[in-house]
């Protein structure tokens, strides 16, 4: 699958398991797991003043964003990160990645 392929199904699969907890988009880019296989990193962003929902709820929802995406036959593992919009990334300037 192409990246904006993957994005397309993402965003959309997100969005039917996420839209009642506040869920806005998903950034995605691809790259390598610790074990240098080919994997995806997606972080979902979520409306202001929405609180991420639980544990039991995000895990679901990456079982069934994995199954989609294996259905249509893409084989590189989703790694689902979850952030508010109001949410800092936690670095700071010097602290940035580059």
């Amino acid at each position: 699958m192409t990246l904006d392929d993957v994005k397309k199904l993402t965003r959309k699969t997100l969005s039917a398991q996420l839209a009642a907890y506040g869920f806005d988009d998903v950034v995605v880019s691809t790259g390598k797991d610790q074990d240098e296989d080919d994997a995806l990193f997606m972080t979902a962003t979520y409306k202001s003043g929405s609180a991420l929902p639980s544990g039991e709820v995000l895990n679901r929802t990456l079982a069934i964003l994995r199954r989609e995406l294996q259905n249509a036959g893409e084989e590189r593992f989703p790694y689902l990160t979850h952030r508010p919009e109001d949410e800092a990334t936690g670095y700071d300037e010097e602290g940035a990645p580059e």
